[in-house]
């Protein structure tokens, strides 16, 4: 139900976790665990590559997401269709990269959105699903935000061998409507629930970066997931009163491995894997199935691998293109459509291109721009007690471009 609505919608990406951090990761596809060719691209994906920037780099990036996202329900015959009405999402990044005096060492420090989402699909009369409560669930709404502090150090213990580790302080806002991860009013119904306040979390991050020849780079980095404090939230009884709902949230752990190429004069080639293990975070690992009170316990995600694919050109000395293909495997089942009618990530392929232009030897402007492709999940839709309802549907469709706009400073 809903509860996609809130967790399953945390910004277009890899699942929850969005693919890239700032235009230069963007137009690369994501790939970058061996090719730290930003402060936003080192930090994001594999801290210890900051050892292999040449400069101290401060860079800052902001992301709008246009998505269309459509829901098709068959319940008892009658078919309709809604379009959600999510608007412009601002996703902004920052990193910062700096080398102390000991040459060894190199400082990071990201602040990133790294999940969050904001969808809104109303009530109809004509949609079954989109009914209101309690014959269907009325109207849908969502958002959220994820933001997270990543301080890091990073050591050079070999010329060619770096190792980095650093703290993942996380915050996040979430509010949905109805709020399924919680029983249901005496009136049969669902409450909408609204985030208290920011809540936090917290976890870690390891990296390596390996110079193995003057030509390949290779890199690996492990995120942890994020440990989030119960998600507490304010709803209203059948009698309009007030009561609290709660839910538990993590964010996945993530392994990449990636490799970069700079064999060919003014080229860069990069290939990342990664694997996002969200069968065992809390909320979307837990069983999509209800409890006697109308409770869902979760998403039911399956942990997904992915992969992205990334090159540069240089051409002269003030443009730098670029252009980037990423793929994951689903997420969510087609059995699983109904629980993520609002906030469906079912994207697969994503096709990004982008480019630097530098207004002097330390300032460059950089834009992205990222088409996912249009993406169906098709099933039956679950009610409490009931199960699949026979002869029934629901589809989500959905597409989605993201635009990308920063600047890079150099000392």
């Amino acid at each position: 139900m809903l509860l996609v609505t809130s967790m399953a919608n945390l910004t277009y990406s890899q699942g929850v976790y969005i693919s890239s951090a700032g235009p230069v990761n963007r137009s690369m596809g994501g790939a970058s665990t061996a090719a730290p060719i930003s402060a936003l691209s080192a930090m994001y994906w594999n801290p210890a590559s900051i050892s292999g920037m040449e400069n101290t780099e401060l860079e800052v990036g902001v992301d709008l997401l246009f998505a269309e996202h459509n829901v098709t329900s068959t319940v008892g015959g009658t078919t309709g269709s809604t379009d959600a009405d999510p608007g412009t999402f601002p996703v902004p990044n920052f990193a910062w990269t700096h080398r102390l005096q000991d040459p060894r060492f190199t400082f990071g420090l990201g602040v990133n959105s790294v999940a969050g989402f904001k969808t809104s699909l109303p009530a109809s009369t004509t949609n079954p699903v989109l009914a209101p409560q309690p014959t269907g669930l009325g109207q849908i709404t969502s958002e959220a935000s994820f933001l997270q502090i990543a301080p890091v150090l990073s050591m050079a213990v070999t010329e060619r061998m770096s190792f980095a580790a650093g703290p993942l302080v996380t915050t996040g806002q979430i509010g949905i409507e109805p709020f399924v991860f919680d029983s249901v009013n005496g009136d049969n119904t669902y409450s909408s629930g609204r985030a208290t306040h920011y809540h936090w979390g917290g976890g870690f991050q390891l990296g390596t970066y390996f110079l193995m020849t003057p030509e390949w780079q290779l890199g690996a980095s492990y995120k942890s997931k994020a440990w989030m404090e119960t998600f507490e939230f304010t709803g209203a009884d059948e009698n309009g009163l007030p009561r609290t709902l709660t839910a538990d949230i993590d964010l996945p752990s993530v392994l990449s491995l990636g490799t970069g190429y700079t064999g060919f004069d003014q080229w860069l080639f990069a290939a990342d894997i990664r694997y996002f293990d969200y069968a065992n975070a809390d909320g979307f690992g837990d069983d999509a199935t209800y409890d006697g009170t109308g409770k869902l316990g979760g998403l039911d995600w399956s942990s997904v691998f992915a992969l992205a694919l990334g090159a540069q050109r240089s051409v002269g000395e003030r443009l730098v293109l670029r252009g980037g293909y990423s793929y994951n495997q689903n997420p969510i089942r087609e059995s699983e459509s109904f629980f993520n009618m609002a906030s469906p990530l079912i994207y697969e392929h994503v096709l990004s291109m982008g480019g630097s232009y530098k207004l002097n030897e330390k300032v460059a402007v950089n834009v992205a721009w990222s088409h996912y492709f249009e993406n169906t999940r098709t099933g039956a839709v679950i009610l409490p007690g009931v199960g699949a309802v026979p002869g029934s549907s629901i589809s989500n469709r959905l597409s989605a471009d993201f635009l990308s706009f920063g600047i890079v400073m150099k000392q």
